[in-house]
């Protein structure tokens, strides 16, 4: 059938190129927009979202602080946490009431005033406390560990007995001579070469041979000697070097020698030990 000139069917008619160049444009528009909306809808998220934080940040920072000064002022002004009992951990000679007696002076202080430096110069006057560690334990108790110290032996003065440390403080002064320290012949002057090799030999001796030493002195470094308690034995012992090896053939030596007259045992050379008679 003969259709006329420029007729056309619905099915096989075709988009002008210029329907589909306008489209296209659009569509890319469309899209571009929805891009750039999503885009400043998350910078928008992330930007609350980091206001947000900061806020939290310092809120939690200022108070904190607050917390921290309101600390600070309960800690140092408030009676509630004033010092009113002391109580003294690790002292044997040293009393619990002298060092209560000691840091009477403090009584009533915030114990956050209350440092080592303060109760250091409160037990001062005690001769016995070589070191000390305090902690506090509250609401108003200052728990203080005593680290005394050790006597080493004694030095006469004058009529008494003074019982020294390896420094030579004082620690305190008996009339006779104490029970198991030896007698210490020379001054107790920690300057002095002699007593400096006193307490070297004395502090590395075991117990079962230092309780046996009755009177120790020295002329120099190498030249120690003592004599043994419930004998007349003495003791050549030369410098603290050594010790271990000098305490051994010592013992035996004594085992040995039991109750024979007076012999000098010089052991300053552990290998090859001398025993001779006691002029």
């Amino acid at each position: 059938m003969d259709r006329p000139e420029g007729f056309q069917s619905k099915g096989s008619r075709k988009s002008s190129p210029r329907t589909l160049r306008s489209s296209k444009p659009a569509a890319r528009v469309k899209t571009a927009t929805k891009q750039r909306v999503s885009a400043e809808k998350a910078e928008y998220r992330r930007f609350t979202e980091a206001t947000r934080r900061r806020r939290i940040t310092w809120a939690v920072s200022l108070g904190s602080i607050g917390l921290l000064m309101v600390s600070v002022v309960v800690l140092t002004l408030s009676p509630l946490l004033a010092f009113r009992e002391v109580r003294v951990e690790g002292g044997d000679r040293v009393t619990s009431q002298a060092v209560a007696d000691a840091l009477s002076g403090l009584y009533g202080e915030p114990l956050a005033r209350v440092n080592d430096e303060r109760v250091q110069i409160a037990l001062e006057p005690l001769t016995l406390v070589q070191a000390f560690e305090t902690r506090i334990e509250p609401p108003g108790t200052l728990v203080v560990t005593i680290i005394e110290r050790k006597p080493l032996g004694a030095v006469l003065a004058g009529e008494a007995f003074d019982v020294v440390d390896a420094a030579g403080v004082t620690l305190w002064q008996e009339a006779t001579l104490p029970i198991g320290l030896p007698r210490i012949l020379v001054a107790a002057d920690p300057t002095s070469p002699s007593f400096g090799a006193i307490t070297r030999v004395l502090r590395t001796l075991p117990d079962e041979l230092l309780g046996q030493v009755e009177g120790i002195t020295a002329t120099t470094l190498d030249d120690v000697r003592f004599t043994i308690r419930g004998s007349s034995h003495e003791v050549v012992w030369g410098s603290s070097e050594r010790s271990p090896e000098k305490a051994r053939v010592l013992r035996a030596a004594l085992i040995a020698l039991d109750s024979e007259e007076s012999k000098v045992i010089d052991v300053t050379t552990p290998e090859s030990m001398v025993v001779r008679a006691r002029g």
